[in-house]
């Protein structure tokens, strides 16, 4: 007896360790997430911070020189550095005038991440000074036209201070709480449990059972009986449920976008949904007098035989159409579950996804055919012709990679249909697409006009950048690509009404044939005129844009002519 209780006050003092260590083990957690949280935060608000610096002073550096922006910012407490694409210092706020004496910053974290074309972003002690400090940096053009990289940075020390105190707080508030709940639990709650299951014994003993002593004293006690005779009820009620549960789950087998059969050991149907019906004769429970298709059948018959379940997909040409047949035995009950599903449409997505795949291997192949010809040609090719064989190289790696990227925004318009609209500003969509286009419009000597209506004075859309300007990129670059021997000119107008955009983009290229507006926006598809250029697109450009405008809420039209141009125009919904 004696050894009996000791064991299971063991057991008792053992299951209490457990559970403060388990409440231990969540309070460190949510402290080390927390904690986490807010440097994700804090570290996110810098970049953000920095970021910005790094947008202003790009736009100082296009238009003034050192002396200018060191007047500036030589009191901010923002330090900023204008790199050469070498890691050279050029410029620093902190050290104007000092910069020689500064070490090669080419091995930076974020110098280097810039260079890979990642996010210039890093945390860490600097190397001139103890304290820690967070560095972003972007590359950018400076007014001479050179790719110079900006980094700003800022002192990040006492924010980790910041962190550290939050921590120390949380981890003092937290003991301090457990050191009261186990004072609370132990004097209180467990001393007056343990006193209530011993009167409860020495009465049950010794002097009855204790019905009236009990509900006297305690009246949760009482409130026990009272539960258990609820549960009585809530059984009474559990059986309403049930038939209700039962209901509801007729109403979803017969939502199911499947036909469900429900055979028994003796394959009669025991129930059936009202999916697909022409595959089954009506009135019938035997499951070779109900399946109208031998197909079917098969499948049926082979589950039965081997008693294992069975899946297979089947074409019957009485529909013309797939589906997926799939036979469970279900080994308790001895009973069958024929679950029949139309794959048409998946099958023929497949098709177009292998159409897809061919496409894109033959896009690739050939640039790289070319790339490969001429790299080999290129060993044994007279001092004149390499020029021109590393031009011709060049011009297929160039291609080769619009191909990829071009992929790549199909792929990530696939998986995202979601549209960010903000305020943006007319003069940030310009300064964009003449970055990103910047080396076609210079090659070619395009000119871009913009002509704008717009209802607001601050001359600001209500769009997803990213979406507007992937469309007008495309665009243009497909007018520049298209231009026949003409100098490209290019007009983007932009008019607004109360609850759409209207957006025309108009060139005076080589314009299109009636056949060929029907099909330019099909992936792949290029004009004939345009297929033997290695200059020509990758034929995705204007499917990407068809996209993106319908995810946008909006549709595209064309107006062309060949040897006239052409002009796309196309709405968005505010």
């Amino acid at each position: 007896m004696y050894k009996n209780s000791e064991r299971s006050w063991i057991q008792i003092r053992r299951k209490e360790i457990i559970a403060l260590l388990f409440i231990i083990m969540i309070e460190l957690f949510y402290i080390v997430a927390s904690v986490l949280f807010l440097s994700s935060l804090y570290k996110e608000g810098v970049r953000n911070s920095l970021k910005e610096n790094v947008f202003i002073i790009s736009n100082l550096i296009k238009e003034y020189d050192k002396e200018k922006y060191q007047q500036i910012f030589k009191d901010s407490d923002v330090r900023f550095n204008i790199i050469g694409t070498d890691g050279v210092v050029i410029y620093d706020s902190k050290k104007y005038n000092e910069e020689y004496e500064l070490e090669n910053h080419s091995t930076r974290k974020e110098v280097v991440a810039v260079k890979n074309n990642e996010i210039g972003f890093d945390i860490r002690k600097s190397s001139i000074s103890t304290q820690t400090m967070a560095y972003y940096a972007e590359k950018r053009v400076n007014k001479e036209g050179e790719n110079v990289i900006i980094r700003v940075s800022k002192n990040y020390g006492e924010t980790q201070k910041t962190l550290k105190i939050i921590l120390l707080t949380e981890l003092l508030f937290f003991t301090l709480l457990n050191v009261v709940i186990h004072s609370f639990y132990k004097n209180y709650l467990k001393r007056d449990m343990y006193r209530k299951i011993e009167i409860i014994e020495r009465y049950l003993k010794y002097e009855g059972k204790g019905e009236n002593l009990y509900f006297e004293r305690d009246t949760w006690i009482l409130n026990l009986w009272d539960v258990v005779q609820k549960w009585q009820q809530q059984n009474l009620e559990n059986i309403v449920d049930l038939n209700r549960e039962k209901r509801i789950l007729h109403q979803i087998i017969s939502s199911i976008d499947a036909s469900i059969c429900l055979f028994d050991e003796k394959l009669k149907l025991i129930i059936k949904n009202s999916r697909f019906n022409y595959l089954y004769e009506k009135d019938r429970v035997d499951y070779l007098n109900l399946i109208k298709d031998i197909e079917i059948i098969d499948v049926m018959k082979k589950a039965i035989n081997q008693k294992q379940n069975q899946k297979l997909e089947v074409y019957i040409p009485r529909l013309k159409r797939y589906f997926s047949v799939n036979v469970k035995f279900l080994d308790q009950d001895q009973r069958y579950l024929l679950s029949v599903k139309d794959i048409t449409q998946t099958k023929g997505m497949i098709e177009v996804q292998k159409t897809f795949i061919s496409n894109v291997s033959h896009e690739l192949k050939t640039p790289l055919t070319n790339i490969k010809g001429y790299v080999i040609a290129l060993e044994d090719a007279p001092e004149p012709l390499k020029i021109q064989f590393i031009k011709t190289i060049k011009n297929n790696i160039d291609k080769l990679e619009n191909i990829i990227v071009d992929f790549l925004n199909i792929t990530k318009i696939e998986g995202s249909k979601i549209v960010n609209i903000q305020k943006i500003p007319v003069e940030k969509l310009k300064i964009e697409l003449n970055l990103s286009l910047s080396e076609r419009i210079k090659t070619s000597g395009a000119v871009i006009k913009y002509n704008l209506n717009l209802l607001n004075k601050q001359e600001e859309l209500k769009i997803d950048f990213e979406k507007i300007l992937t469309i007008i990129k495309n665009l243009v670059e497909n007018a520049i690509i298209y231009k026949g021997d003409k100098t490209p000119e290019i007009e983007i107008s932009i008019i607004e009404t109360k609850s759409r955009y209207k957006i025309g983009v108009k060139d005076n290229g080589i314009g299109m044939a009636p056949d060929d507006m029907e099909k330019v926006f099909e992936r792949f598809y290029r004009v004939d005129k345009a297929r033997t250029s290695n200059k020509a697109g990758t034929g995705l450009g204007l499917s990407i844009v068809k996209e993106l405008v319908e995810i946008c809420g909006g549709k595209i039209d064309i107006i062309s002519k060949e040897g006239k141009g052409s002009i796309f125009i196309f709405t968005i919904l505010k």
